[in-house]
């Protein structure tokens, strides 16, 4: 299902972050990544970080059960609680 190898892509602020994502990239223009930005995305199981990110608030990725492999965060300064 060519479905399955869509990428979202995040453009920050209160965007909604659809329910059946599965792999998402954080556009460059994005600095932080709100609280519970992706909350819940149960099926999320990819995030592309970009080494500008600064903050990532609290519970942006909670309840992201599916996320999995590395994660590469070397420009962020804060990860907040839950995060």
């Amino acid at each position: 299902d060519d479905d399955d190898d869509e990428i979202f892509v995040y453009m920050g602020g209160n965007q909604r972050v659809p329910g059946g994502v599965r792999q998402a990239r954080i556009h460059e223009s994005v600095k932080i990544v709100p609280a519970r930005a992706f909350r819940y995305r149960r099926q999320l199981i990819y995030v592309e970080f970009h080494d500008d990110i600064e903050i990532i608030e609290k519970l942006a990725f909670f309840g992201c059960e599916s996320l999995k492999g590395s994660i590469k965060l070397l420009g962020v300064k804060i990860i907040k609680d839950g995060a």
